[in-house]
């Protein structure tokens, strides 16, 4: 399979027959008749045939969704996957991420292969979609028709580049459509399902950093969407589980670094990473050079030497003066102490710099954000290490590894596909607004909310980088479809009873 010429024509033809077999299967599972029988048999015998269904549409998508992975013959991987792969089977707590992924995909991987891993994340995602196309259309868009919608999704978004990525962004828009469907669907949704989603929305919180505040932000925003759009539909408990939900996962990421290293702190190295942010915009370098005649730092001593350095110089850089210092355990509790005496010194720089981070990160979201040749070798012979030689030489062997992926080729349709997003979700808010039903204008007004706030929070606390956004992006390419296919299916339904 190669992409040199033709790239799109080729892949929408393989994307297409593949939905084609996958929705032979599921339309005949759908259609499948039952033997005479008492109607209890009956009733079982539609529960089956409804599990098979959903079962294979789980598997179209999960294998459509990992075609980026498929197509560069090895998982995508960025510098961070190192310590995400590797600390649950060196039995070490990272320092700047949460243990918690690396937990989650031991049981995938095994220290054996990571394509399991990717599989999982694109069946994850195939369910979480097809959940929520059933509870915004009623019914109404079929299962072959999400199919279909995941299919125009593969080939115009960026969602298979993020499940096909070992990295915990792939749980970011898990958090969103998890709250969004426990808060305006449960009524809709299976006893096991909201027990699932549940869980799968606690895992997703506690995966990353940056889903504390995102998920925080989207529960208050659902609480307060939800009688506008489902009043009196759904009972005020099970909203509350995701209450329960975030505190669980808040709660065990500060239990397994105070347990680690007796520090009560979501990441044993957060405050080194918030410190080179505000060195690089300027607070803290303001706040060290007032303060260092009276309190002695150990950065004091470099203080000229930090002037001109960018975040990434100083936590990365060879000749950092960060490194001069010592380890990121040995500058926490210094870096602690500046981070303190910058936000109390210098609150309204640090929002300005804040907001205009936020600005910027709301531009920046395309596909493949460090999915580069250099970090493809940095990671493979650590992960060889690790796993096996066999892992190290497929990295180094991929497209990724040979700087072969084409991802400058599907930027633009990836652009392409967010335009047409904004489109028809405007359209039909528009045009169609009596057509939709309250819970997919809900879905709409939702993920606008939420890739905005995912926008904001990134880009406070990291900076912008285009992959905190092209985790999410996606969605509205994903409303877009689901608005249009709605309102053709009622036109099509009207016009046949007509």
């Amino acid at each position: 399979m190669t992409l040199r010429t033709g790239p799109a024509a080729r892949l929408a033809d393989q994307l297409s027959r593949a939905a084609r077999s996958m929705l032979k299967l599921a339309t005949s599972s759908q259609c499948g008749t039952t033997a005479l029988g008492t109607e209890p048999q009956a009733s079982r015998s539609v529960a089956r045939t409804d599990i098979a269904s959903t079962v294979a549409l789980v598997v179209a998508a999960s294998v459509m969704l990992s075609w980026v992975a498929l197509f560069n013959h090895a998982p995508l991987v960025f510098s961070d996957t190192i310590a995400y792969a590797t600390a649950a089977l060196r039995h070490e707590i990272p320092g700047f991420v949460s243990v918690y992924y690396g937990i989650l995909i031991l049981p995938l991987h095994q220290g054996i292969t990571l394509w399991p891993v990717v599989f999982g994340q694109g069946a994850m995602l195939g369910h979480l979609l097809y959940l929520v196309v059933r509870c915004v259309s009623g019914g109404i868009i079929e299962k072959s028709h999400t199919l279909l919608i995941i299919a125009c999704l593969c080939l115009f978004s960026s969602l298979p580049w993020v499940t096909g990525e070992i990295l915990p962004d792939v749980f970011a828009p898990v958090v969103l459509l998890g709250i969004f469907l426990q808060v305006f669907c449960s009524d809709q949704l299976k006893r096991g399902e909201r027990w699932y989603l549940a869980v799968l929305t606690t895992v997703g919180i506690a995966v990353h950093l940056s889903h504390i505040p995102i998920a925080f932000g989207l529960i208050m925003l659902a609480l307060v969407l939800q009688p506008m759009f489902v009043p009196a539909q759904i009972a005020v408990r099970r909203p509350a589980v995701l209450v329960v939900a975030f505190f669980v996962a808040v709660g065990s990421m500060l239990a397994v670094n105070w347990f680690h290293s007796h520090v009560l702190t979501l990441a044993k190295n957060s405050s080194v990473f918030l410190l080179a942010k505000w060195v690089d915009e300027g607070p803290a370098l303001s706040y060290l050079a007032q303060s260092c005649p009276t309190v002695k730092y150990d950065l004091c001593a470099y203080l000229a030497d930090m002037k001109g350095l960018t975040h990434d110089d100083l936590k990365w850089g060879e000749g950092s003066p960060f490194k001069k210092v010592g380890s990121f355990d040995q500058l926490e509790p210094e870096a602690r102490r500046i981070v303190w005496g910058t936000l109390k010194t210098y609150p309204l720089e640090i929002l300005r710099g804040a907001m205009g981070d936020a600005g910027r990160q709301l531009l920046r979201f395309e596909a493949g954000d460090g999915l580069t040749r250099e970090y493809a070798r940095l990671v493979a012979p650590r992960l060889g290490e690790v796993f096996s030689p066999a892992v190290e030489t497929s990295i180094v062997q991929s497209k990724q590894g040979q700087g072969q992926l084409p991802i400058a080729e599907f930027r633009l349709l990836h652009i392409i596909g967010l335009i047409f997003g904004v489109g028809f979700c405007l359209w039909s808010f528009i045009a169609r607004r009596d057509v939709l039903p309250a819970r997919l204008v809900a879905l709409q007004v939702f993920v606008a909310a939420g890739i905005v706030w995912n926008a904001i929070v990134t880009g406070a606390l990291s900076g912008p980088y285009d992959r905190y956004l092209a985790r999410v992006i996606w969605l509205i390419c994903f409303v877009g479809l689901a608005s249009l296919w709605y309102v053709v299916r009622v036109r099509g339904r009207k016009q046949v009873l007509a």
